[in-house]
């Protein structure tokens, strides 16, 4: 089942004659994703000259087709600018395929608890178990797992983008610091008001972010898009709920689609 909302007035805008399409959290639902390509294309207004398609990150990771995703948002949709951002998920297994040997084993064991065995099972490869293999071996088979080229893909995952006043990021900001001061912060750092682990003091911030941009962000699992003064979140727990939620940005409005597995 596809929903599509009216249009109706945001305070933010892209840049003149882009389209911008954010879509919230997708944690493997690959089924989800190609149900959602076709909605959006029906609904993108036919002035835009330019479509950027913005992916909120935590595209890995609990459901069962994360790789089948990495690899078709690599090949590229239509004429769009596809623009994923770096979510708490993808920057877990960037800290595996970062860590030192002495590191390596709890850092694979928090990504691999909080959602990465699905990432694994859907690569169809088995690894060794780590108990019976050296740091650097058990690394060095996932990275082939993995492929290189994929792992490069998700290595340069954006930490945001930004398009006219509309600022799209995993988990929000800190309002507390200037956007700059946000992101210049470490990309794999799991600081709890990092930009890709942020709740508390932004979800209960009801004053304008830095900048005056308007925040489209995922990260925390909510029922329905639910739009703020200066904010929407569109995490609407597509391995959770079966619904994967987003939004299409055009002058100064905004229109809502969610996708179901129904």
């Amino acid at each position: 089942m596809e929903i599509v909302r009216k249009p109706f007035p945001i305070p933010g805008t892209p840049d003149k004659d882009v389209c911008l399409v954010a879509i919230g959290d997708i944690h493997g639902r690959y089924d989800l994703l190609r149900k959602a390509i076709p909605c959006i294309r029906k609904s993108l207004p036919q002035d835009a000259k330019q479509v950027d398609l913005v992916l909120l990150g935590d595209i890995l990771d609990r459901g069962d087709a994360a790789i089948e995703v990495i690899d078709y948002i690599r090949e590229g949709i239509d004429d769009w600018n596809i623009i994923p951002i770096l979510g708490n998920h993808e920057q877990l297994l960037l800290r595996v395929l970062n860590a030192s040997d002495a590191a390596y084993r709890p850092t694979w064991r928090m990504w691999r608890g909080n959602g990465g065995l699905s990432t694994l099972e859907n690569l169809q490869i088995e690894i060794p178990p780590i108990a019976d293999i050296s740091a650097a071996s058990h690394k060095k088979a996932l990275i082939q797992a993995l492929r290189q080229e994929r792992i490069d893909y998700i290595q340069n995952f954006y930490p945001f983008y930004r398009s006219g006043s509309i600022l799209c990021v995993h988990a929000g900001v800190d309002p507390q610091k200037t956007l700059e001061e946000n992101f210049s912060s470490d990309r794999l750092s799991q600081h709890p008001r990092h930009w890709a682990w942020i709740r508390d003091g932004f979800l209960d911030h009801d004053g304008p972010f830095p900048e005056g941009v308007f925040v489209v962000h995922g990260h925390t699992v909510i029922p329905g898009p639910k739009l703020e003064p200066h904010r929407i979140g569109l995490d609407t727990g597509a391995c959770l709920h079966g619904v994967l939620s987003g939004a299409i940005f055009f002058n100064h409005e905004m229109t809502i689609f969610q996708v179901t597995s129904d």
